[in-house]
This record gives C-alpha cells, sequence and structure tokens, in this order.
C-alpha cells in the first residue's frame, strides 16, 4: 500500500484504529495481491477491501452506515446490502468470524472480483469524472462540495446508480463474484505457500 488509509474512505462509521488494524492486516497477508482491471483504481479497490472486512467482522452489526455518505454513494451501498444478504456471503462470514487475517484474504479477493463485476457492468462509465481522477480516490469524492453542485457530476452519480441497480438484477452473474473470489483466493494461498 503506496499510501495511507483514512477513516474518510469508509463508507461506515469507524475509528482510527479499525483503520490501523486493517492497514497492518493487508500490508502483512495482503499486499502481494495483483487486482485485475477493473472500473476503480488500485487505491478504491483497496477502500473497497476495507469495507467488505468491516462487514466481516463480528462487530459488524455495531458497524453503522453513514447516512451522510448514502447521498454520495447510494450504488455503492446497494451493492453492499446486496452482498450482506448474499447466503454464502453469510456462511463465509460465520465461518471465519475470529480468523482477521483470514477476512482480510477473503475481502480483498471479494474486492478484486467487485472491481472485475463493475467494470463488466458498468465499465462504459469509466471516462466519467466519478472514476476519471487518478489524484482523487472514488471514495474520497464526498469531501468535494464544489462538484456536489455539478448538475453534469449529479447526473454521472444518478446514471451510475442506475447501472449498478440494473447490473445487481442479474443475480446469477453477481453471486459468481464469490465463486471467483475463492479461485482467487485458493490460488494466492498456493503462492504463499511456496514463499
Amino acid at each position: 500500500m503506496q499510501y495511507t488509509l483514512t477513516k474518510d474512505a469508509s463508507l461506515f462509521f469507524i475509528d482510527d484504529s479499525q483503520v490501523q488494524e486493517f492497514t497492518n492486516l493487508f500490508h502483512e497477508h495482503c499486499h502481494d495481491l495483483e487486482f485485475e482491471k477493473g472500473l476503480l483504481n488500485e487505491k478504491d479497490v483497496i477502500h473497497n477491501c476495507l469495507n467488505l472486512w468491516l462487514m466481516m467482522r463480528r462487530l459488524s452489526k455495531d458497524v453503522m452506515e453513514s447516512m451522510e455518505k448514502t447521498m454520495y454513494y447510494t450504488g455503492d451501498f446497494l451493492i453492499f446490502d446486496a452482498i450482506r444478504k448474499n447466503k454464502f456471503f453469510q456462511q463465509i462470514k460465520n465461518t471465519l468470524v475470529d480468523d482477521q487475517i483470514r477476512q482480510c484474504q477473503v475481502a480483498s479477493c471479494l474486492a478484486n472480483q467487485l472491481n472485475v463485476w463493475l467494470y463488466e457492468k458498468v465499465g462504459s462509465l469509466k471516462s466519467l469524472t466519478l472514476f476519471n481522477d487518478p489524484n482523487q480516490p472514488y471514495f474520497l469524492l464526498h469531501r468535494n462540495a464544489h462538484l456536489w453542485e455539478n448538475r453534469d457530476f449529479l447526473d454521472e452519480v444518478a446514471m451510475y446508480t442506475k447501472r449498478v441497480t440494473n447490473a445487481l438484477a442479474d443475480r446469477e452473474r453477481f453471486g459468481q463474484i464469490f465463486k471467483h473470489a475463492f479461485q482467487q483466493l485458493d490460488q494466492f494461498e498456493v503462492q504463499e505457500e511456496k514463499i
């Protein structure tokens, strides 16, 4: 990780200690994971890793969604809601209840596959302001008040949310995210064993 994650990048109310805990786990156990080409840049995929890791934690019921950020990231909250309701995700979460390392690895593989899915389903939107600024991570756009006053930008957000809603209707393909994530996790473990 070449930059510092902050709690502002999370879609949930968390404290700095949770960000530091994730950062340490990711750096120690997931830094070799290669992210595939997707809709989001690597920084934002790692932000998604953080969000997914929070959802997997035993205390995830205590991790509250940031109601303020639901205005900005409606499409992403729809995705996280679909993940949270997915039976396979629930089984994974219950199985890994006390294994923080494995939670981080699973969250990282899920974030990667989610990014691939996003690219497949809404990749034509990659050129939008939402995703096209390499210096401005997507999950920190809520800080830029001037963007949220721009009608064209708001139209982009609405278009993204609509496309995500349509993509989530393909439940079979969405469910494959979990299958592909575990295939990737198996490959990742084989690479770790060789080291």
